[in-house]
């Protein structure tokens, strides 16, 4: 969670490129998100990424993300 903010987890990834993709399925099912890089800049290719959603979104979300991508 990003303190005094209305945003929060709902995923972690472990990159970036990660992050992105998730970030995208929330985005083509109508809910706005964010990724947020979480580690090292010395070391971006081990950095972790959270992936942020509107605290009213975040069930919703998270309904989204326990779903199977469709191929």
């Amino acid at each position: 969670m990003i303190p005094g903010s209305d945003w929060t987890s709902v995923y972690r990834a472990a990159s970036r490129a990660e992050a992105e993709l998730v970030r995208g399925r929330l985005e083509q099912a109508g809910i706005p998100s964010m990724a947020v890089d979480r580690g090292s800049s010395a070391y971006p290719q081990l950095a972790q990424a959270d992936v942020m959603v509107r605290r009213a979104d975040a069930v919703r979300a998270l309904h989204e993300l326990e779903k199977r991508p469709e191929a």
